[in-house]
């Protein structure tokens, strides 16, 4: 079963764990009237106080998703879960349907619903109301129309939306960042630094430079000649690894996953990760609001 005259102004998020309670927070702050619904929660006051009256925790998946224009579904990364929570959605609505995954394809994912045409993944970042940055990942037989509808609104919440051309495992954020920490991992493994020096290399050069003109932008400001003569002696060296570090597993098999567990690399207290996430927020909301602009002093990459 199905439903019509579905509103654009209606939005659905399901699953209320960080990424969804941060969806609902999001939209609610933009004017939208935001539907919820999770298994574990049954009132509004296992919300956040802040979400106010244009909020509505729901008691079932019907009631959250009917008459909805856009339906986010941020439930765990299990697959059966998807498939059971995206199945029972599609029987409920005409809108469209947003996955917060990183995990899965969209191709994957429209094999679950009715109308794969509606369906497209649309990958938020931690802090979700915070991080401007969204991915929007398509698969063929996704509508224009639905994919333009999904832009325009992310827009109108205040996101900057990045639209991927291909489906490719991990997208194109988690793959940069793979990459830059399989190299990191592999320098602390072999001696040549340490986790900290590693993170102040980033922060003290890298990342200041990437967030005005991203790595592409600082290729063509230090010059691409200089950048295929180093890339030429460097390429060779990089760690090729396709499998995760043994550091990396052996703190994970330790139970020291990061802020979550009080201790990964460093150790974390709960004030510790909240000023964090405020001086991520702090950083986001100076950034340039118009996208990045030119250094006058690109300096190369040495």
């Amino acid at each position: 079963m199905s439903t019509t005259g579905a509103s654009p102004a209606e939005v659905a998020v399901i699953g209320l764990g960080t990424m969804g309670i941060a969806l609902a927070r999001l939209f609610h702050d933009h004017g939208l009237d935001v539907r919820v619904f999770d298994t574990r929660v049954s009132e509004a006051a296992s919300l956040p106080a802040s979400l106010g009256t244009n909020l509505r925790v729901c008691a079932s998946i019907r009631e959250c998703v009917e008459n909805a224009g856009f339906v986010f579904e941020a439930v765990s990364e299990d697959p059966a879960v998807k498939e059971s929570v995206l199945r029972e959605v599609s029987r409920w609505t005409t809108g469209i349907i947003a996955s917060n995954t990183s995990t899965f394809m969209p191709r994957v994912l429209a094999a679950f619903v009715d109308r794969p045409e509606n369906l497209l993944i649309a990958h938020f970042f931690n802090p979700a109301d915070v991080v401007p940055l969204v991915e929007v990942v398509p698969h063929e037989g996704t509508s224009i129309e639905a994919r333009r509808a999904v832009e325009q609104m992310l827009r109108d919440a205040g996101k900057k939306v990045v639209l991927l051309e291909k489906e490719r495992v991990g997208f194109v954020a988690n793959r940069l960042q793979a990459a830059v920490l399989r190299e990191s991992l592999s320098l602390i493994e072999q001696g040549v630094v340490s986790a900290e020096d590693i993170d102040e290399v980033v922060r003290s050069a890298l990342a200041p430079r990437w967030a005005v003109a991203g790595p592409i932008g600082v290729a063509d400001l230090g010059g691409l000649d200089v950048f295929a003569a180093v890339c030429t002696q460097i390429f060779p060296d990089l760690s090729v690894a396709d499998e995760p570090s043994h550091l990396l597993t052996s703190l994970v098999g330790a139970g020291r996953v990061g802020a979550k567990t009080g201790s990964g690399f460093y150790p974390h207290t709960d004030q510790g990760t909240r000023a964090s996430v405020e001086r991520i927020a702090r950083l986001f909301s100076s950034l340039e609001p118009d996208g990045p602009t030119t250094p006058e002093h690109p300096g190369g990459i040495s």
